[in-house]
């Protein structure tokens, strides 16, 4: 496909919508591409077709994308039940979210409408492709999710941010391009203003995603619990969720230990540019925003997501030196991120080398190129 873009869209304001919702990891790149668009052209506007959830409203919230350009409409309820093909006992949950989104979308009419992956966004790509709106779908992990591989002939296009198998995209039945994952600006800005000086950012800070993981927040409290040796000029940052922050403020407390516990950051770029050392999930995006802040990394994969792909996601990374990996299941984890801990606090030439490694797989033009893509399809849609 060319990559020259048409002269009216360099003109006039796109209308993107972005389908999809359920955890910071599936919103977070829209916003890092309504920014940019928006920084290209003020009068773009966008529709956010999300979940029930409340993690939707709080990342939403917390964006800063205007309102006066922004409408957030949440159109499907997501079941407890996890796995993809568990969606027939809901189907008619899913037919009335694929009215609705039907509806959202005629009276938005967008240009084009971006597909952000997982259950939330099955009724309203379908919808669109019903409506022969161009779709592009985002997947960002290595080995494409259920509903990126249930939707992928339904789109136009599929943007993959990690590299995925040439024995998956063989017989891929959408065109694709590997762009790199987008992330917000403020994060993205990392990359621009990375500093190898790792002995002044001496801050541990522990990320469980958007809304947390009860089984970090317990490996990493009985690790700091346990007696781990953390140096007494580091700050240590626990970002646990909505259902451990009071226990675990108390927790530290009892034993002493000075934690800034907090259930939702708003600002993890602010966080991730003093940062050190950052344990955290192995969702496609985080590793992206860890890229770009260039910080040595103990990766807890979540074993319970569908085909395991934070796993698969979190071994790219060791393999380049970039991160250590520490297994949730096993019985001695506890005791493995202990060791991790000390191990990298204590060793600021390790710390180096492989901030300087996961730094090279950070990939702050991300978000211009997937926008110049929106564009080419959004004007193929058009003629």
């Amino acid at each position: 496909m060319s990559t020259v873009v048409p002269s009216e869209f360099h003109m006039s304001a796109l209308r993107v919508a972005f389908v999809g919702g359920g955890s910071g990891g599936h919103l977070f790149p829209a916003i890092a591409i309504a920014e940019e668009l928006l920084r290209q052209n003020g009068e773009c506007r966008f529709l956010f077709l999300t979940s029930h959830r409340m993690v939707d409203r709080r990342v939403l919230e917390s964006s800063n994308l205007p309102v006066t350009r922004t409408l957030v409409m949440p159109y499907v309820q997501l079941s407890s039940q996890s796995g993809f093909f568990r969606a027939a006992v809901r189907l008619p949950s899913l037919w009335r979210s694929f009215r609705q989104a039907r509806l959202e979308l005629q009276s938005f009419q967008p240009d084009v409408v971006v597909g952000l992956g997982a259950m939330a966004s099955v009724p309203g790509v379908v919808a669109a492709d019903r409506m022969s709106l161009p779709v592009v779908l985002l997947e960002q992990n290595c080995l494409p999710g259920r509903a990126t591989r249930f939707l992928a002939h339904r789109a136009t296009f599929t943007v993959f941010g990690l590299p995925v198998s040439d024995e998956l995209t063989h017989n891929w039945p959408s065109q694709f391009r590997t762009c790199g994952t987008p992330v917000r600006t403020a994060i993205c800005d990392l990359a621009r203003t990375f500093s190898s000086n790792t002995s002044s950012r001496r801050r541990l800070l522990i990320l469980g995603g958007s809304q947390g993981s009860h089984s970090v927040n317990q490996i990493v409290a009985e690790t700091l619990c346990g007696g781990a040796q953390i140096p007494s000029d580091w700050e240590i940052v626990h970002q646990t969720g909505d259902a451990d922050v009071m226990s675990l403020r108390d927790r530290y407390r009892r034993q002493g230990i000075p934690v800034r516990v907090e259930a939702f950051l708003t600002d993890v770029g602010r966080e991730l540019a003093t940062a050190g050392l950052v344990i955290s999930r192995a969702g496609a995006v985080t590793l992206q925003e860890l890229a770009c802040a260039g910080v040595p990394t103990i990766l807890i994969p979540l074993s319970t997501v569908a085909d395991n792909h934070q796993w698969l996601n979190a071994k790219l990374l060791e393999r380049s030196g970039a991160a250590i990996l520490v297994d949730e299941n096993q019985a001695n984890a506890r005791i493995f991120c202990g060791k991790a801990i000390e191990d990298l606090v204590s060793n600021e030439a390790l710390r180096h080398r492989m901030a300087e490694s996961i730094r090279g797989l950070a990939t702050p033009q991300a978000t211009k190129e997937i926008i110049r893509l929106l564009i080419e399809v959004a004007s193929g849609g058009k003629q």
